[in-house]
């Protein structure tokens, strides 16, 4: 936990160099339980646990989530840029440092990502953790300290049932934090009987103080001019820029957009300038841009430089496409969601094409060369081939580019599982799609030929021995596919960059194996047939020939239109044609995130804050 979350604190800067300043104030009843629940001894008598993160007061909220008064259940309540998601990052690294052996572990969750209508939420976190944290090992909610973020992000109609699932799960003494926008929150409550969340207390982020933000920003921008700047603002303002840097995120901003040293004669005085909150805001937004791509550019540690006016585009064309999405995450698998079906049906095509090309040319050329009927034998084995490759493109421009992608590592298992009973379950399929492909044969040879010969029942017997051949190699690739090992975790293949390199590497690997055996397959039925005829050492030629054909185009086909990495290529090539997002957009991305304009949780990238996605959406 601690190795995915640490680098990202250094990331998002929330120690640069202090602690972004967050306060709060405690809400009781009816927001909060009774008190009597509230409290461990079971005391009616109300706490005070109002409290400020800030440089002398780092472990506030620490105190508060360990206070032995308490039963360790807390809902953190905010506006937007109030701090929650920063706070509880934090605190999640703090609970990590502080844990002894046997204590609970502490684990950041979005709640995002969870539909309690079709998820129930211990199912949903042991998800979640093999997702996120690359650990596919199952582990029971009660060795967890669960820190819920987000329960705003769930759609309105679901996030009572999310409240109540959340209130059953756990036990009243089983700890744990929450965090929502407050109106979200209390909406959800007026919803519900009783109290939403059993023995929690719930506290109230608040304005940060105005001294506690003067004194972080002079120490974070080395600017001694921010006092002058908050008197003029209260005298001659009325205050509205003391009450734009109220929340962390706007605080945070500000440090930002004046310690940019490409930008050195921006002063706080300009601030006043801006006509109110709002336009202070989104001034804000926009400075950080320009901060993090400095005009003329510096390439990245990759050596890539980026423009600002093609980082911005690039950036406002993802946003618009999360935006679209209602989404805040976004998974570079599900990038193909924005091609239309008619461009993913022609990369389907594309790929068909190539795999039913030469599996048809291989039945035709085979049987046309033993029956003595050469361009009967190609077109019939063309016409059908294709058609059985249409009916398999069709279906993977529908499904496929929805696949996730892998997140296990490729390491061989010590004991291989029983084959029979897997693939038992799949001879009722394989049937199945035997029987179909025979008839889509039949119309395809009925479309290039109006006899039915000898000849005929040769081409047709040869294409459902092929078939046949083709269908086990499938299967026998899907069982060498279960010997890799997945039990391990890999914090490495926790954020995206991993991911891709999973599915990368095991996608080149399956797709050779799926290729050898379909050359495989191919080859020996087609030496088979010549064999026969023509004696073993030509069977072999012409098996060979074929195998290795067949066996090329089928991998490439495989990993073209069966991973999550083969869809990719396709999206990249479609948003790279029309100048929309570059090429190398791992490398964007992650770059982005190295300067602060991306935040990563577990596999994929959201922005550094939701009000930054919908400004650059507009």
């Amino acid at each position: 936990m601690a190795a995915v979350w640490r680098p990202e604190q250094r990331h998002r800067r929330l120690i640069n160099p202090h602690p972004l300043p967050t306060a709060w104030v405690t809400v009781g009843p009816p927001i909060g339980d009774h008190w009597s629940n509230v409290r461990s001894d079971g005391d009616p008598t109300p706490l005070n646990l109002d409290g400020c993160l800030d440089l002398k007061r780092t472990d506030a909220l620490h105190k508060v989530l360990t206070d032995e008064r308490l039963r360790g259940r807390v809902v953190i309540l905010g506006a937007p840029g109030a701090g929650k998601t920063a706070l509880l990052l934090r605190e999640t690294l703090r609970l990590l440092q502080a844990r002894e052996p046997g204590d609970r572990v502490p684990v950041l969750l979005r709640l995002s990502t969870w539909n309690p209508d079709e998820q129930n939420l211990a199912e949903w976190i042991t998800n979640q953790i093999a997702d996120e944290y690359a650990y596919s090992t199952p582990i029971s909610t009660d060795r967890l300290l669960p820190l819920l973020d987000g329960l705003d992000e769930i759609p309105a109609p679901s996030r009572e049932r999310a409240l109540q699932a959340i209130s059953n799960t756990f036990d009243p003494d089983h700890p744990l934090v929450l965090t929502s926008r407050s109106d979200e929150y209390l909406d959800s409550l007026a919803a519900l009987p009783g109290t939403a969340l059993a023995g929690a207390a719930v506290l109230q982020l608040t304005d940060v103080p105005a001294d506690i933000v003067i004194g972080f920003l002079q120490r974070a921008t080395g600017r001694v001019d921010w006092a002058q700047v908050f008197d003029r603002d209260i005298t001659h303002h009325g205050g509205r820029l003391a009450v734009a840097l109220t929340e962390p995120l706007w605080i945070d901003l500000a440090r930002i957009a004046f310690t940019d040293p490409n930008q050195p004669d921006n002063q706080p005085a300009d601030l006043l300038d801006l006509p109110d909150t709002d336009t202070i805001h989104t001034y804000l937004l926009d400075r950080l841009i320009v901060s993090a791509y400095p005009d003329p550019p510096e390439p990245s540690p990759t050596g890539h430089t980026w423009r600002r006016a093609d980082a911005e585009r690039y950036l406002r064309n993802l946003a618009r496409h999360m935006q679209r999405l209602n989404t805040e995450d976004f998974a570079w698998w599900e990038l193909a969601l924005t091609v239309s079906f008619n461009a993913r049906l022609a990369h389907a095509l594309l790929a068909g094409l190539m795999g039913g090309s030469m599996v048809g040319l291989t039945v035709g050329l085979t049987v046309g060369l033993l029956a003595g009927e050469f361009m009967f034998g190609v077109v019939a084995g063309l016409v059908a081939g294709f058609m059985g490759w249409l009916a398999l493109a069709i279906v993977f421009s529908r499904i496929a580019w929805r696949l996730a992608p892998t997140r296990g590592q490729i390491r061989w298992r010590r004991s291989v599982q029983p084959l029979i009973r897997r693939l038992n379950s799949r001879l009722a399929v394989g049937l199945m799609s035997w029987l179909a492909v025979g008839l889509i044969f039949l119309l395809g040879v009925g479309l290039a030929a109006e006899r039915r010969d000898p000849f005929f029942v040769l081409l047709y017997a040869l294409w459902l021995a092929l078939w046949f051949a083709f269908w086990l190699a499938v299967q026998l690739t899907a069982e060498f596919t279960t010997f890799f090992d997945n039990s391990d975790a890999d914090i490495l293949a926790a954020n995206p960059l991993g991911l891709l390199r999973n599915d990368r590497r095991r996608t080149m690997v399956t797709a050779s194996a799926f290729g050898l055996a379909v050359g495989l397959a191919v080859g020996l039925t087609v030496g088979l047939a010549f064999g026969i005829g023509d004696g073993l050492r030509i069977g072999l030629a012409y098996g060979l020939t074929f195998g290795i054909a067949n066996g090329i185009t089928g991998g490439i086909a495989f990993a073209l239109t069966a991973s999550s990495w083969g869809w990719l290529q396709y999206a990249r090539l479609w948003w790279c044609s029309r100048d929309d997002l570059p090429w190398p957009l791992m490398t964007f991305l992650a770059d982005a995130h190295r300067r602060g304009l991306l935040r990563q949780t577990g596999g994929t990238f959201q922005f550094r804050h939701a009000l930054l996605r919908d400004r650059l959406a507009r």
